[in-house]
């Protein structure tokens, strides 16, 4: 599997936007580490249907919203998502995204753009000063990002963006097989 960046997925963007801006966002610490603005549920197995329809060896195995607002703190920067599935998925879902926005892919110094070893960088993740940006991906309404779970990835801004209904907002989906 390779990057691949698909537009226009959903049939209607904004009422699933609407959808998804109605449920609860909370936050989850899993002891080591505390992930802000999460929601389950709601119209979530849409894009898994969309994604298992065209590739029926894919097999999503979870799925969530993510709202990112100005400031908050995340618990890493640079990472993989080996620890997840074989391969990650981002839908964006801000109708007005902010300038930059997306997602950056990127090289350490080492020459690795990837691992298999889950948290292997994360802790050098934080610090970009070890990275060279590889590609960025602008985030776009109704675009949906899909790669290698292996691959070291970011958020494109830091300190992520917007506030209430307008913070930053996507659906994350992680599975497993092989996209033919």
């Amino acid at each position: 599997m390779s990057l691949r960046i698909f537009d226009d997925v959903l049939p209607d963007p904004q009422a699933y936007r609407e959808q998804v801006l109605k449920l609860d966002f909370r936050s989850y610490d899993f002891g080591n580490c505390v992930f802000h603005g999460i929601a389950t549920g709601g119209p979530g197995a849409q894009l898994e249907k969309w994604i298992t329809t065209r590739y029926p060896s894919l097999k999503p195995n979870l799925t969530f919203f993510r709202k990112s607002p100005l400031g908050q703190v995340e618990p890493h920067f640079i990472h993989t998502d080996v620890d997840m599935g074989e391969w990650s998925a981002l839908l964006y879902l801000n109708p007005d995204q902010k300038q930059g926005d997306g997602t950056s892919f990127w090289t350490h110094h080492t020459g690795a753009i990837e691992s298999p070893i889950p948290h292997e960088r994360s802790q050098e993740g934080r610090d970009p000063s070890n990275w060279t940006l590889r590609e960025r991906v602008v985030a776009k309404f109704n675009r949906m990002l899909m790669f290698p779970s292996s691959y070291f990835h970011s958020r494109a801004i830091f300190e992520n963006w917007g506030d209430g209904n307008g913070a930053r907002l996507v659906q994350v989906v992680f599975g497993t097989g092989v996209r033919q």
